[in-house]
């Protein structure tokens, strides 16, 4: 219980006779700016429809903690659970568990990627198809001509979303016989500019770099900028911030992959409620994403971006 000390609790009580209480269990916690933004969806929807809310979130990746607070929010027995899920094999029994104990569950952001008939159960899955992410990634940066060497810089290795989208790259670039690989660069931004600037001295001839989110793009346009390769190496990213949409502009970053991850947060509660008021489900997927913003459309989305909506 000691760990859980360090963990982010956000809860955001609506109203004090609240209808239901839904958990949102995350493997990302506040280091990562995208989960501010689900947090924001989460506590909009709370408010709108009268439902209490809980955030709950470990302070940097960790499979264990993150597993950790799903059983703990499933011994609450909330009315709805919404989980991302991460490792479908870690959560496959507490998950499993938590639907024979009758509370609905809501998969966002990471799906369960195995066949059909071995996945959770879950009532739907509310998120971007990550695969595709990174095939529209790798299709985009082409784009802008050939590619000599690719880096995939990946900040939760074991991440199935995260793994899917490198696969997504890989895919495009591997049969077209462009060298790309990944790096552990780990959630630490201090870290991921010391091990990427590491990588780029030692593969001089790389002129494409991949991140798969906000803590990869950051430190990446930080290498950029700090060894004077804009317009040499090209950045692709996942995922929109402040400082992604300026790089955008200023020609730092090529483009990136939005998946609407407000609606990640907003979403999984209208439909929990209205599947426990009236029986109302999707089925299988609504995807959010992806979606490719770049110099072309970037105008259009910066408002939303800048108002904490994307």
């Amino acid at each position: 219980m000691k760990k859980l000390l360090v963990i982010l609790i956000a809860v955001f009580s609506v109203m004090i006779f609240a209808n239901y209480t839904f958990y949102l269990v995350s493997h990302g916690g506040p280091a990562d700016p995208f989960w501010g933004v689900v947090m924001k969806g989460l506590k909009d929807a709370g408010r709108d429809l009268d439902v209490k809310v809980v955030y709950l979130g470990p302070e940097k990746f960790s499979l264990k903690e993150f597993i950790d607070l799903v059983n703990s929010a499933i011994a609450k027995k909330p009315d709805g659970l919404i989980v991302t899920i991460t490792n479908p094999v870690a959560l496959d029994e507490p998950l499993r568990k938590a639907i024979k104990m009758g509370i609905p569950v809501v998969a966002i952001n990471v799906p369960d990627t195995r066949p059909y008939e071995e996945r959770i159960p879950y009532l739907v899955y509310v998120g971007m198809d990550e695969y595709l992410a990174g095939v529209y990634a790798a299709r985009r940066m082409l784009q802008e001509g050939p590619i000599k060497r690719a880096v995939i810089a990946i900040h939760e290795p074991g991440h199935v979303g995260l793994e899917m989208r490198a696969k997504g790259i890989m895919d495009v670039l591997k049969p077209k016989g462009i060298p790309v690989e990944k790096i552990d660069i780990t959630t630490d931004p201090t870290k991921a500019l010391v091990l990427m600037k590491a990588y780029l001295m030692k593969h001089p001839d790389t002129d494409a770099i991949f991140t798969l989110g906000p803590l990869g793009a950051h430190p990446a346009i930080q290498l950029v900028e700090e060894m004077g390769l804009k317009g040499k190496v090209k950045i692709g990213a996942i995922d929109l911030t402040n400082k992604i949409i300026d790089a955008i502009r200023d020609g730092t970053l090529l483009f990136t992959i939005d998946q609407q991850q407000y609606l990640q947060g907003y979403l999984p509660v209208l439909f929990l409620k209205m599947y426990l008021d009236h029986g109302l489900i999707p089925q299988d997927k609504v995807l959010t994403g992806p979606f490719v913003v770049d110099k072309n459309n970037v105008d259009k989305v910066d408002k939303s971006v800048r108002e904490g909506y994307r």
